[in-house]
């Protein structure tokens, strides 16, 4: 279950919610207005989330890269240009595309 706090009280027992969060291990919605207007994670969740985005840049890079070299593989055939063995030629032939 999502806990929520309104702004007034956050701010009065910010300790006490600080001891909250770390002890049930649950983020916390700070609400102003009764608008929801921020959340706080506990430090180890926020340290899974920045793993995750990690990983996920990871594999999407991966992806990325991998159909770039597809293409420039397909490239290369369909101009009858072979295969560059460095990365300068692989340059060379980028430049004079």
């Amino acid at each position: 279950m999502i806990q929520i706090v309104n702004i007034s009280d956050a701010r009065n027992n910010f300790a006490k919610l600080v001891r909250k969060i770390k002890e049930t291990k649950k983020p916390v919605v700070i609400v102003q207005d009764s608008i929801p207007s921020a959340v706080i994670y506990p430090y180890e969740e926020a340290l899974k989330n920045d793993e995750q985005k990690e990983q996920l840049f990871q594999l999407k890079f991966k992806e990325v890269f991998a159909e770039g070299e597809k293409a420039f593989k397909k490239y290369l055939k369909k101009k009858a240009v072979k295969t560059p063995r460095t990365e300068q030629d692989a340059y060379s032939v980028i430049k004079n595309a």
